[in-house]
C-alpha cells in the first residue's frame, strides 16, 4: 500500500539510466538497449547476491515494443521457480490507478461525478468530524465542506492508512486495532466485507479537513465500495467489465484460480537477526502473516476487496495497462475514455496553495528531493509547473511490496519493476541505487 523511499530512489535511477542510453541508441541502431539492459544488471543484480530480495523481473517497452527482458533469482525461492514476465505478483499500490481509471468511465457513464460527495453514496460520511493534526488533545471539529470522490481519488480526504506513516500514532493506532484495510486483512480479515470495513471507517475522525492537505490513505479502498454501490456489482466483476477485459488483461485478478497458483511469487520478509557479513543488512524469510499453506495474497477468498491493494498481476498484462495510458486512452482503434477525462489523470490535482511541497506531508525527504504532485491514481514527476500536464517528465506509482511502474508519455516508454518482498524500506539499497543515477 505504501511507497516507501526504495522505491521512489530506484524509479529516479532507472528513468535517468533510460535518459543516459538515448544517444546510445541512436548511435547503434542493430542493437540499441543491449547497454542499457546491462546497465540495469548492474544496478539491480547486487540486490540479489547480497540477499536482499530473492529475484526481480524488469520490462521495458517503447514504442510498442519490449526492449528490456531482464531477471535474476527466483520468484519461489521453495519451488526454484524463476521470475518472467508471466509470474504472478501482488501489486499492492499497482491497484489504485486501474481502479481510479474503472472510476473515470464511470463518471464518463454519467453514474457518478468527481465532486460528488461521498456521503451521497455512503451516508455515515456525512457525520464524520475532525480531529486537527490527528491529535485526539484537539477538540473534535465539524466538516467545513463534504468529503467528494475527487478528496478520495487524490488522498486528500483527511483519512490516513492504518501504518504509521503520518505521525498521528493515535489514530494509527485505531485503524490498526479495527484491522480496517491492513495489508494482512487482505488474506485474513477481521471485519468480513468491503462494506463492513467502510462501517468502522465512518466512525473515525480525519486528520484534516478535506482538501486541507495530502496524505496517503485509504480512500481508494472507499472508492472501490462507492463504485460497488453506484454500479450495483461486486468490485471485481466491476473492474473486470470496465478495464480488464476491454485490455485484454487475462491474468490480473483480486483472487488467483487454483491452476495458476504455480505462478504466483512468493511473498519474503527480512530476517529478525541481520545477516552475519559486513556491509549486508538482513537476509529475506517468507512472509509469516500469511495463513498457513499460503505463500503470497490472493490465494483464499479474500475478506474484501481492496481498491486500493487488492489485485494479482504479471509484467506482462499491466504493460497493457500503462499501454492504454500512453496511447490517449484507445483500446483497437476506439477511445476506453475521452480525452478530457483521461488526461485528468495525469494533471496535478492537489490544492495549488500546497505548492512543490503537496506530497512532503507524508513522503518527507523523498518528496522534497524530486518534487512531484498527484493526479487521479497516479504520481506526477514535474520539470515544472504544478499545474501544466506538459511539464510533468515522468508518471508514477508503486506497490508496498517492491513493484513499480513508470511512464515517460513523450517518449512512449514504459517500465514494470517486480520482485515480492515487505516492507520497501531499504535504506542501504536506497543509497546504493542513488549511487547508480
Amino acid at each position: 500500500m505504501i511507497r516507501f523511499f526504495f522505491v521512489e530512489v530506484f524509479f529516479v535511477a532507472i528513468i535517468g539510466l533510460v535518459s543516459s542510453f538515448a544517444v546510445a541508441e541512436e548511435a547503434s541502431q542493430a542493437a540499441p538497449y543491449i547497454a542499457l539492459e546491462r546497465a540495469y544488471a548492474d544496478l539491480l543484480d547486487p540486490m540479489v547476491t547480497e540477499q536482499l530480495i530473492p529475484g526481480y523481473y524488469l520490462a521495458v517497452h517503447k514504442g510498442g515494443e519490449q526492449v528490456v527482458d531482464l531477471s535474476r533469482g527466483y520468484a519461489d525461492e521453495a519451488s526454484e521457480t524463476r521470475p518472467n514476465q508471466d509470474t504472478l505478483y501482488f501489486i499492492a499500490s499497482m491497484t489504485k490507478p486501474i481502479v481510479s481509471l474503472a472510476a473515470l468511465r464511470l463518471v464518463e457513464q454519467g453514474l457518478l461525478r468527481l465532486d460528488d460527495p461521498v456521503k451521497q453514496f455512503i451516508p455515515g460520511f456525512g457525520n464524520l468530524m475532525v480531529v486537527p493534526g490527528g491529535d485526539y488533545d484537539n477538540p473534535a471539529e465539524e466538516l467545513q465542506r463534504d468529503v467528494t470522490i475527487r478528496d478520495l481519488l487524490t488522498h486528500t480526504s483527511g483519512l490516513t492508512y492504518s501504518q504509521d506513516i503520518t505521525g498521528r500514532e493515535e489514530i494509527a493506532k485505531v485503524y490498526a486495532e479495527l484491522g480496517i484495510f491492513a495489508i494482512d486483512g487482505l488474506a485474513k480479515s477481521e471485519l468480513g466485507a468491503l462494506s463492513q470495513h467502510i462501517e468502522q471507517l465512518e466512525q473515525l475522525p480525519l486528520v484534516f479537513q478535506p482538501g486541507e492537505a495530502f496524505v496517503y490513505s485509504v480512500g481508494i479502498d472507499v472508492i472501490g465500495r462507492v463504485l460497488e454501490i453506484v454500479s450495483k456489482q461486486s468490485l471485481d466483476a466491476l473492474i473486470s467489465e470496465l478495464v480488464l477485459d476491454p485490455l485484454g488483461m487475462t491474468d490480473t485478478y483480486f483472487k488467483i484460480p487454483s491452476g495458476k497458483a504455480d505462478r504466483l511469487a512468493a511473498l519474503y520478509a527480512p530476517r529478525v537477526a541481520t545477516y552475519p557479513i559486513p556491509g549486508v543488512y538482513r537476509r529475506y524469510q517468507p512472509y509469516q502473516s500469511l495463513p498457513a499453506g499460503q505463500k503470497n495474497f490472493g490465494m483464499s477468498d479474500l475478506g474484501y476487496l481492496s481498491g486500493g491493494a487488492g489485485l494479482i498481476s504479471t509484467a506482462r498484462d499491466y504493460a497493457k495497462f500503462l499501454s492504454v495510458l500512453t496511447n490517449g486512452f484507445l483500446v483497437g482503434g476506439e477511445p476506453l475514455l475521452s480525452s478530457d477525462l483521461g488526461n485528468q489523470m495525469f494533471q496535478n490535482q492537489l490544492p495549488v496553495a500546497l505548492g512543490d511541497r503537496g506530497l512532503t506531508y507524508n513522503f518527507g525527504a523523498s518528496a522534497q528531493a524530486t518534487g512531484f504532485s498527484y493526479g487521479l491514481g497516479i504520481k506526477l514527476v514535474k520539470g515544472g509547473s504544478l499545474e501544466r500536464e506538459e511539464d510533468h517528465d515522468y508518471y508514477f506509482w508503486a506497490g508496498a511490496a517492491n513493484t513499480g511502474f513508470w511512464i515517460d508519455k513523450k517518449s512512449g516508454t514504459i517500465g514494470i519493476f517486480m520482485t515480492q518482498h515487505l516492507p520497501t524500506q531499504y535504506d542501504r539499497i536506497a543509497e546504493m541505487v542513488e549511487l547508480g543515477r
